[in-house]
């Protein structure tokens, strides 16, 4: 299955976050960037300009892509199968 590119934009800053990129939001963006850093610092994905860290929008979507492992084994309520009624306890 070949992977879908999307085009980012070349790089922008926490404050300035696309509405259309994951996460998509600024206060939304400094959380991801503050749970994720030591990872997007290892793709390459930030870099520090003055007092500004800047997204490098390629490195961050092959970074995006390499996190996309690990949804296969992600189970969430509305995916699991529903037990029967009589095996549920009352």
């Amino acid at each position: 299955m070949a992977k879908s590119h999307v085009s980012l934009p070349h790089s922008w800053s926490i404050e300035r976050w696309p509405a259309d990129v994951y996460p998509g939001s600024p206060s939304r963006a400094r959380y991801l960037v503050r749970v994720h850093r030591n990872a997007l610092l290892q793709a390459g994905a930030l870099a520090r300009v003055g007092r500004d860290l800047i997204v490098l929008g390629d490195r961050y979507g092959r970074w995006l892509e390499k996190n996309s492992s690990n949804v296969p084994g992600y189970a969430i309520a509305a995916n699991r199968v529903p037990v029967p009624a009589e095996q549920t306890a009352a």
